[in-house]
């Protein structure tokens, strides 16, 4: 008997292993989550907003009517610890200070890793934190969301040469605050690449091609004029 009992311990620690394994981690939530570092602007549809800053973004989800959100893996952060997100929340609008319980998982689907936030009912906010590799935000959505992407003050984008945003946004435009602000409000986007620069980008790469050209023409002139003074002293032969 006691064989027996020792035999159904194994077997069951090898199935709950081998759960685990299949659906990915599940952590749970942050010790000490502080909403106060998101802004929190209320859509009455699904939203998605991202706040761009030096070395990351912050970024803000509005729910409607579900629990859970499936997000699928792009970060190449190093840290492991709730799959490179931090200061992950789940809010309700009407007391944004108190974060809810959630928990958090991935899975491997179709070849790529999703990752699965869960969260209460009465969530109207999701927002968590990633590091940035490079001048360069790219996600795939899943599902119906509208987009919108904030950039740093000093920063830009737009430039043939330096980077457009792709697809193009539906609007584009500057806050009172001097940040470039683009919005994609149509339902069927499934994903933007926005690539962004310092403001003096442009004028700087506008001054590099100018030196590189004026430099081109002195050595052009230069070589023309030594040829001809080559062929005068073959004609003076």
């Amino acid at each position: 008997m006691e064989s027996i009992r020792h035999n159904k311990k194994i077997i069951i620690s090898v199935l709950l292993l081998f759960i685990f394994t299949s659906l990915g981690c599940i952590q749970q939530a942050d010790i000490t989550p502080d909403s106060t570092e998101y802004v929190f602007n209320y859509t009455p549809y699904n939203s998605i907003a991202y706040y761009i800053m030096e070395d990351g973004v912050k970024t803000v989800y509005v729910i409607h009517n579900a629990t859970q959100l499936d997000l699928i893996y792009m970060t190449s952060a190093s840290s492991r610890s709730n799959f490179g997100m931090s200061n992950i929340v789940a809010v309700n609008r009407g007391n944004t200070a108190n974060s809810y319980s959630y928990t958090i998982s991935s899975r491997v689907i179709k070849g790529r890793k999703h990752v699965f936030i869960e969260f209460p009912p009465s969530t109207d906010f999701v927002a968590y934190t990633e590091k940035l590799e490079g001048n360069t935000l790219a996600r795939e959505i899943k599902g119906n969301n509208q987009i919108k992407v904030v950039l740093l003050p000093d920063y830009t984008t737009g430039s043939r040469f330096l980077g457009m945003p792709i697809p193009k946004p539906d609007k584009m435009y500057e806050d009172d605050s001097g940040r470039t602000i683009m919005e994609w409000t149509g339902l069927d986007i499934k994903g933007f690449s926005v690539k962004y620069y310092k403001r003096s980008a442009p004028i700087t790469l506008t001054y590099f091609f100018t030196i590189l050209a004026v430099a081109a023409m002195l050595v052009l002139t230069y070589y023309r004029l030594k040829i001809q003074v080559l062929r005068k002293r073959r004609e003076g032969e």
